[in-house]
């Protein structure tokens, strides 16, 4: 062979050996020979649904495009919400497409969870319930759910009687169970009613936080938008009472720094001053007789000046609202505080006003934190052989480390859950079974009496999952022995259950319910009577070193109980008041920060009684100095493990709870354990995004408040006195770009999270991770 022939050979085989390598492997373009009546290519369908990633129960309009949902906003005609959302419910849409999500059921073998078929899944969990049933030990069969009511509830209800279960456990981390019992106490109806912030002239907050999760924050913030705006040449007045300033403190007016636990003792004395002032009905005198405002002033921190101005601000008002509750200053005397605030309302005519019984929430159907713990001490002491965990419930993370639910799972022979995502109560169920996503289901929901929201899919399931109505309809059936079309459970499919309930009520508008996103009506305010009597606020116990320091569990504005922390959206939103991302803190008083030479990025050791964490320090000068605050709701999903490095301790507040409750109410308390700081020595910097909260006087940011600002409207027009520049002024031709925003009425972080898509078609848009951010 030639030289040359062996080159053009090498040379030709090396080239086609390389084209060889890099070609794709080949793909087939199936036609869709019979395409969905509602898809056409390009142009976007709207479907209107409820969101469920929180109890609020808000509107919402999905935008489908080419059968993918690619865009969530609130639903202008649902009463709730009005066409707002939260950042938690922008983000909803990441989960749908989150890669944790289980591709089908799956079974616990050893370590781990295998594929399973769903035959198989169901089979096995409907022998297990119907060997029980049988056997006459159907209280043995216990099943946890989220707040559920229509539909939903009553099915559940009925799966219930029918195997003969123990009754459901309606299971939400946030109960607020104290609001109830004070109104069961003052007002004889163990209810949450419907406070109408935007009636109010001052609303008087003792740690409500109704602008980040507290009940229903996107309709009570946008009703306190429209109340507290500047309109007509006045605007209202907004005081908050709180130990740490959170989101919503810093959106007040007058921010009041108390001492931890101290809410009811500060409301009883604004009460007095405003008795002694001669503000109110002197028949309320005899419920603050024993009220002395300057030992609460000594108690409290807060000075019996500001209570005097509190109480003037408010005796004043027509009308006031007082509101309280929060999670975060929820105690042991939570009870006693809430009725002190229900005592505020009732003096200065709020009740019916803006205090309205009769459109009440739903979270009256909240089982109490009492009961849910009665629960996991039947399931330690072997008296749950079957438990049903459905969808939205995660107690392995939300329940307090005192009550040691893991431990007594392991005691239960068969755990079933219904997540369709990993989490920390998964890892110890034997069954999975997968629910669709609520974008993918068919359902109602009801927030408030005369609302009623129509959940309808906006899009098919892209995994192997199941309606979890359909799940326990077959599951139900299997147990019983029965045949579909007949039993108690005769349904073939929950949308046919659904449909059965609807079809009496709106008969032929069916479709207008659909499109509208349910139905409502006005509901007109039922009359009460408070009864007066002396009320003692007792102070909150903590347990632990009472050297500590109180700890403050606050539930987070981007994670809710955790249940949305999957979402990288979510982590890379930056926390409103520290602007860190992904990961979690310690909120460390100036004054602490100091004595145990801590900065920023330092690592504390957090210990209580019941459990310790691990969190990088941030040194905060407007926390109160005898307390910490923790986030609730930060946890990793198994994809973040690419972007981050998962903490050697978990990141939750609530594993350091022991499962105090308040006697009176039966809620947990979530301010009930004091803690010690330790350094550790290693340092995990924060991702924040803005260093510092000094503008280094740049002026960046300038306020005037509205007494200022009509002073110098009779004075002059401001700029009358330009400082005298060597330069010329400045010209910009052309068009120029600016926004304003009003944060009186918007401090709610959904631009911020909308702004973190990359595109609006792309629901799986790109994250960075701490180290990037």
């Amino acid at each position: 062979m030639k030289r040359r022939d062996f080159f053009k050979i090498v040379t030709t085989s090396g080239a086609a050996a390389a084209v060889a390598g890099c070609q794709q492997s080949a793909e087939r373009i199936l036609p869709l020979v019979v395409p969905n009546e509602q898809i056409v290519p390009g142009v976007a369908t709207y479907f209107a649904t409820v969101c469920r990633e929180c109890p609020a129960g808000c509107g919402v309009l999905a935008r489908n495009r080419d059968g993918r949902v690619v865009k969530l906003e609130g639903n202008p005609d649902h009463p709730v919400n009005q066409g707002a959302l939260c950042v938690r419910g922008q983000a909803a849409l990441q989960q749908v497409y989150h890669p944790d999500r289980f591709t089908g059921p799956q079974r616990r073998d050893g370590d781990a969870l295998k594929a399973m078929p769903w035959d198989e899944a169901l089979k096995l969990v409907a022998d297990k319930a119907g060997e029980l049933r049988k056997a006459g030990k159907g209280r043995a069969i216990a099943i946890v759910t989220q707040l559920e009511n229509g539909s939903q509830a009553v099915l559940l209800d009925r799966w219930v009687q029918s195997v003969g279960a123990r009754p459901r456990v309606t299971f939400e981390p946030f109960g607020y169970e104290a609001i109830r019992a004070a109104n069961h106490q003052v007002f004889g109806r163990d209810v949450v009613p419907y406070y109408a912030f935007e009636d109010a002239e001052v609303v008087l907050s003792f740690g409500a936080d109704f602008i980040e999760t507290w009940l229903s924050n996107v309709g009570y913030a946008r009703s306190f938008a429209r109340s507290h705006g500047f309109a007509g040449g006045r605007a209202g007045t907004f005081i908050h009472v709180e130990p740490r300033q959170s989101v919503t403190a810093s959106n007040a007016d007058h921010w009041v720094r108390n001492a931890p636990g101290t809410e009811g003792l500060v409301a009883l004395a604004v009460l007095k001053s405003m008795v002694d002032q001669g503000l109110v009905d002197r028949r309320f005198a005899e419920a603050v007789a024993a009220v002395n405002v300057e030992k609460t002033a000594e108690a409290s921190g807060v000075s019996a000046e500001a209570i005097k101005q509190m109480a003037q601000m408010f005796g004043h008002a027509k009308p006031g609202l007082a509101v309280g509750g929060g999670a975060a200053v929820t105690g042991t005397n939570a009870t006693a505080t809430q009725t002190a605030i229900n005592l505020l309302n009732a003096a200065t005519g709020a009740i019916g006003k803006t205090v309205r019984f009769g459109p009440d929430a739903a979270w009256s159907r909240v089982t109490p934190f009492a009961e849910v713990a009665q629960l996991v001490q039947a399931m330690a002491k072997g008296e749950v052989e079957l438990l049903l965990l459905g969808p939205g419930v995660n107690p392995a993370f939300t329940l307090p480390g005192g009550l040691k639910f893991a431990d007594a799972a392991r005691k239960v022979p068969l755990v079933a859950s219904f997540a369709n995502q990993p989490d920390e109560t998964t890892a110890l169920a034997h069954v999975v079974l997968p629910a669709n996503h609520w974008l993918e289901s068919w359902g109602d929901y009801s927030p408030r009496e005369g609302v009623v929201g129509l959940m309808q899919p906006a899009m098919s399931p892209i995994r192997d999952s199941l309606p979890f109505g359909d799940a326990l309809l077959r599951i139900g059936r299997g147990a019983l022995g029965a045949e579909e079309g007949k039993g108690p459970l005769p349904w073939p499919t929950f949308q046919a259950y659904l449909t059965a309930q609807w079809e009496p009520l709106v008969k032929d508008k069916w479709a207008a319910a659909l499109q509208q996103g349910g139905v409502w009506r006005d509901t007109i305010a039922a009359a009460v009577t408070p009864r007066l009597a002396a009320v003692d606020v007792p102070a909150a116990k903590l347990e632990g070193d009472g050297t500590g320091l109180a700890l403050i569990a606050y539930p987070s504005l981007r994670f809710y109980d955790g249940r949305t922390a999957g979402s990288s959206w979510l982590h890379e939103t930056p926390d409103m008041m520290t602007q860190a991302t992904w990961d979690a803190w310690v909120e460390v008083p100036s004054e602490t920060a100091t004595k145990l030479g801590v900065a920023n990025g330092d690592v504390l050791r957090v210990s209580s009684p019941h459990g310790t964490v691990e969190l990088p320090a941030y040194v905060s000068p407007t926390i109160h100095p005898g307390a910490v605050a923790i986030p609730i709701g930060h946890r990793y999903s198994p994809f973040h493990r690419r972007y981050v490095t998962p903490a050697p301790t978990t990141m939750n507040p609530v594993s350091l709870l022991g499962g105090t409750v308040d006697p009176a109410s039966g809620g947990l308390a979530y301010l009930g354990v004091k803690v010690t700081l330790a350094k550790t020595g290693a340092r995990r910097p924060l991702a924040i995004l803005q260093a510092t909260h000094d503008q280094d006087d740049r002026e960046l940011v300038r306020e005037v408040d509205l007494a200022a600002a009509r002073e110098q409207a009779l004075r002059g027009k401001p700029g009358l006195h330009e400082p005298i520049s060597m330069y010329p002024d400045q010209q910009y031709p052309g068009y120029r770009w600016g926004m304003v925003i009003d944060t009186d009425l918007c401090r709610c972080s959904v631009s911020t999270a909308k702004l973190r898509r990359a595109s609006p078609s792309a629901p799986s848009s790109p994250r960075i991770g701490p180290t990037k951010a």
